[in-house]
């Protein structure tokens, strides 16, 4: 089989890339992490290289790729969006300098595909409230974080032209799925549900009017698994909006309570952090993902958030 490198592939997103390649068997997975014990990863470990290490050492990704020569890169390590409001310059090295290395390394090692984890938060300033996000609409985003993803869509598609290097990259939504870690901004999404779950109460941290455009975590680990798959022809957008809960978007106030028709008693308020809700404030938009329905066929299989607690709570199992 040939190899494939999956940084960050210890995370929520990384790790469900990761068994979802074991699933398939069509490549050998090499896991690149920080971590030195991916918890998500101890079912199928025997499976998969795991090689421990910033992501943002240029030498450690040159020995690595010159030592497993990927035949294609999932490049989803990254320094998380509250993280990077509160140390912009770590966000740098990692976000921003990690990236270059990584696409300079694979370039320079022969690699014939990078495919990358952004996100919706490259939008943001200026969009009118509800305003349905396109492949048009002007990025300019309100947060650091997305910042620095906008950053590395612009040069990916820069190395499209400059060397006719096959990147291709999702503005991901929320990411829902079970094994919570670090409270990060959209997280609330996934702590509805995994909180009462456990019997534990939740406060939300944003207003009930919040929308936000989902997806759930092996809808989404599919959707850059098939976007590598698709021919290089048919990829003309490069960097695509899914969407995995179809519009109209439900609020948070109206998650929480499907949310309770799911879980029983469970108990789930509302204690809002202003930071967050202004910054979900800006995020807060449908967006159209239909050229990734038309260029990859793009469809997700939880389309629904009662369908996505159902899954969640299976998971959880």
């Amino acid at each position: 089989m040939e190899n494939v490198i999956i940084t960050g592939g210890s995370g929520l997103l990384g790790a469900t890339v990761v068994h979802e390649l074991v699933k398939d068997g069509k490549y050998k997975p090499v896991v690149m992490d920080i971590v030195d014990d991916p918890k998500r990863l101890k079912d199928i470990i025997d499976k998969v290289e795991y090689v421990q290490g910033d992501i943002s050492n240029p030498e450690l990704l040159n020995d690595t790729f010159a030592k497993y020569k990927p035949v294609k890169i999932f490049h989803l390590a990254v320094f998380p969006g509250d993280m990077c409001e509160k140390d912009h310059m770590t966000a740098v090295k990692i976000n921003v300098n990690g990236f270059m290395y990584l696409m300079e390394a694979a370039r320079n090692n022969g690699v014939k595909q990078v495919l990358f984890s952004s996100s919706g938060t490259t939008y943001g300033e200026d969009l009118k409230p509800g305003e349905m996000l396109t492949d048009k609409t002007l990025q300019r985003p309100a947060s650091f974080y997305g910042i620095t993803k906008v950053f590395a869509e612009s040069v990916g598609r820069w190395y499209r032209r400059k060397f006719d290097f096959d990147f291709r990259a999702i503005h991901y939504p929320a990411i829902v799925g079970p094994g919570l870690r670090a409270a990060g901004v959209v997280t609330y999404v996934s702590a509805m549900i995994e909180k009462p779950a456990k019997g534990e109460p939740y406060a939300i941290p944003v207003g009930k009017d919040i929308r936000l455009s989902l997806v759930y975590v092996e809808d989404g680990a599919r959707a850059l698994i098939q976007l590598g798959e698709a021919p290089k022809e048919n990829i003309k957008t490069i960097n695509y909006f899914i969407n995995g809960v179809k519009n109209p978007l439900p609020s948070s106030g109206e998650m929480a309570e499907m949310v309770k028709k799911h879980i029983p008693g469970a108990q789930i308020t509302f204690d809002v952090n202003p930071e967050w809700e202004k910054l979900l404030k800006s995020a807060s938009h449908p967006v159209d993902d239909s050229s990734a329905v038309a260029e990859w066929n793009w469809q997700p299989k939880y389309n629904t958030w009662d369908k996505i607690i159902d899954k969640y709570l299976e998971d959880l199992k």
